[in-house]
């Protein structure tokens, strides 16, 4: 099948846009920014035409930026620059999807997230029995195993694990889980791809991410309930139920084991690094609620060695220089409580997928344990949320593609 230039453009902002969202610190984030921005204007024909029903989005960014140069403590230039390029990406990329359609969206990320589904499960595979293969490199003092630098993987000094944990081309592998479960919600939901969704449940598995197997219990258990359970005679709705439950069984049984693992077991630093963030992170914002303290991370450096969590069992030297994981917090505190509630509400309201509620759920769960929210992909679905009109394009039958 020919594949038109436009599609080609199209995913290779798509691609750029994933791979600075929550992509490991070799990729280059500002170039790939302003390459993103470029491409996106030769997909509008260097025509930027925002309509009015992106105004909400204007008007929020603009009050944002006002708020941060007029800050008391002062704004770091270089933060806030940052900050605004993504949000300028994640602008521009929603206004190529919006004249695209939702359903290109959809296309687009079946094809490119598939790819990661494999990338996942044959970096398990090769670290497992060909690790003479995998080569050491450091990021950012992190010490990161990569074949080709297309199978990555990294085991940090406080973890001990049996089997490997993939990263993909992300930082780690509680980013790439994210993207292993919107895949999933697109097998399973508009496209009914079994088989793949099989594959994407069990590559979310194998990064051994505690929040991405409750989001993809979240995906399968609201999938068998909303549109699995609900169809047929009785007797074939009976055995459906009996199917459901074995299946959220094994899913309860992975999560719960996992999680006990990472409160009680020998990976119960990571525990101790979420537990440190949201803690630091809820007493920010309790003493800056209005406005929050900015984008600058010297500004949350000072802030966290005030406020930090004082009972933290996490060492002196890991908390030194740390950023918060937690997105939520990273939010709350960086604009404050009143200007958060506009991406909140875009967070669950957004028009890009017909499930809007899952689709809420599944961003404020990933956002919990990892930073990705001003980003521009996951800005894209949450600015969708904030426009004024009801839908982006019609709804398409996918069933039957691919």
């Amino acid at each position: 099948m020919l594949i038109r230039r436009s599609d080609w453009i199209r995913r290779t902002i798509l691609i750029l846009s994933i791979l600075i969202s929550g992509g490991n610190l070799l990729i280059p984030r500002l170039p790939i920014l302003f390459v993103i921005v470029l491409l996106c204007l030769v997909a509008r024909h260097w025509v930027i035409d925002f309509r009015r029903n992106m105004l909400p989005i204007l008007v929020l960014l603009t009050v944002i930026l006002v708020l941060t140069l007029l800050r008391p403590a002062g704004a770091g230039i270089q933060s806030t620059a940052i900050r605004y390029a993504n949000f300028i990406a994640g602008v521009l990329l929603l206004d190529v999807y919006l004249h695209a359609g939702s359903s290109a969206l959809w296309r687009d990320l079946y094809v490119i997230l598939r790819f990661m589904v494999w990338q996942a499960l044959i970096t398990v595979v090769l670290a497992e029995l060909f690790k003479f293969l995998f080569i050491p490199l450091e990021v950012s003092e992190t010490p990161y195993s990569t074949f080709l630098l297309l199978f990555n993987y990294h085991i940090m000094l406080e973890e001990s694990t049996s089997i490997i944990r993939p990263d993909g081309f992300f930082y780690e592998p509680g980013v790439f889980q994210i993207y292993l479960n919107i895949f999933l919600y697109l097998t399973l939901f508009l496209f009914r791809k079994w088989w793949q969704a099989i594959f994407a449940f069990v590559a979310v598995v194998s990064t051994q991410s505690t929040t991405g197997v409750i989001i993809a219990g979240t995906i399968v258990g609201w999938f068998l309930a909303a549109r699995y359970m609900n169809r047929g005679s009785l007797a074939m709705r009976v055995a459906k139920m009996f199917v459901a439950a074995m299946v959220v069984g094994v899913l309860a049984i992975v999560a719960f084991n996992n999680i006990n693992e990472k409160m009680t077991g020998e990976n119960k630093g990571s525990f101790w690094a979420r537990q440190y963030d949201l803690l630091t992170g809820l007493n920010i914002v309790a003493a800056h609620p209005l406005f929050g303290i900015g984008f600058d991370y010297d500004q949350y450096h000072r802030a966290s060695s005030e406020l930090g969590y004082a009972d933290t069992e996490l060492p002196e030297r890991i908390l030194q220089d740390r950023g918060n994981s937690n997105g939520i917090m990273f939010l709350l505190y960086s604009v404050g409580i009143p200007l958060s509630v506009p991406f909140f509400i875009g967070m669950f309201r957004q028009r890009i997928f017909p499930d809007r509620t899952l689709i809420g759920i599944i961003l404020f769960l990933a956002s919990i344990g990892e930073s990705v929210l001003f980003t521009p992909f996951f800005l894209m679905i949450i600015f969708s949320g904030l426009l004024t009109r009801d839908r982006i394009s019609e709804p398409v039958k996918l069933a039957h593609e691919f």
